[in-house]
């Protein structure tokens, strides 16, 4: 094992960085509960409004005090993202190194980039404001992709993958495996099951998600027309106008809120680097 290594690793047992990693799961609540919030609120009004995780973080710049909590945002992020790199890299909750332990590793460290990416999204919101209505990052990144050598190929893989991770959402959502990455003696019968029912209704709802992302981008990969991607904001848009579109989008919106109770009860018994289940 190389120093650097050993520091990563030492560092990510420190009770210091566990509770910046437990406030990461708060705000991670936070994103997925406001994605939720405007899902709903698209189901009912009918008015399509960015519901992603961008959103989040603009409407968490239009609060009071919206430039601290920003920068708060930002520390946190990256905090939440190293936790992502540790999960995959280390591997502290035993997903081991069988195909499907290396499959779920590879998720977490995709789940970091992201986080990073969000971080500097923020940064950005710090330093230069919110302009309105923010572009589908999906769609921006398929577009540069299909302009690449073997672009085609590689946005058809890209959304298989985005297909895959949404069926394996719905995998995990039926056995329940999140449950073993919490620290169960802790918490009673009733604790146990609320967090299931939470956990298990989110995955299914942002699994459905993913799999309907991975089509739009493979769809645009086939038809070799970025703007046929879609983000988060893409898919409940779609939803909307769908037959029973409107009740389909307000289950979800309900399921993403869940998703975000999950990640508070995450927050408080989730099994770090150094802690005893």
């Amino acid at each position: 094992m190389t120093d650097a290594s050993r520091l990563a690793r030492r560092g990510a047992r420190q009770p210091a960085y566990r509770s910046l990693a437990r406030a990461g799961y708060v705000l991670r609540a936070f994103l997925y509960g406001y994605m939720g919030y405007v899902a709903l609120r698209i189901a009912i009004t009918g008015a399509v409004k960015s519901a992603d995780q961008q959103a989040s973080l603009v409407a968490i710049a239009g609060f009071p005090l919206g430039s601290i909590l920003l920068i708060g945002a930002v520390v946190l992020l990256f905090a939440y993202a190293l936790w992502g790199f540790v999960r995959a890299v280390y591997d502290p909750l035993d997903r081991g190194d069988d195909a499907k332990g290396i499959a779920t590793r590879v998720a977490f460290a995709f789940s970091g980039f992201a986080y990073v990416a969000l971080a500097f999204f923020a940064i950005g919101l710090l330093t230069h404001g919110a302009s309105g209505k923010h572009p589908d990052q999906i769609t921006q990144l398929t577009e540069r992709v299909l302009g690449a050598p073997a672009g085609i190929i590689v946005a058809v893989l890209a959304g298989l993958v985005a297909i895959a991770a949404g069926l394996g959402q719905f995998v995990e959502a039926y056995r329940a495996t999140f449950q073993r990455d919490l620290k169960r003696r802790q918490m009673s019968w009733r604790e146990k099951q609320i967090t299931q029912v939470l956990g298990q209704f989110g995955f299914v709802s942002r699994g459905l998600v993913f799999v309907l992302m991975g089509w739009f981008i493979v769809l645009a990969a086939i038809e070799h027309n970025a703007h046929e991607a879609r983000g988060f904001s893409g898919v409940f848009a779609y939803l909307l106008v769908q037959s029973y579109g409107r009740p389909l989008l307000g289950v979800l919106g309900l399921g993403f809120i869940a998703l975000g109770l999950h990640s508070l009860a995450l927050a408080r018994y989730i099994r770090l680097p150094g802690e005893r289940h």
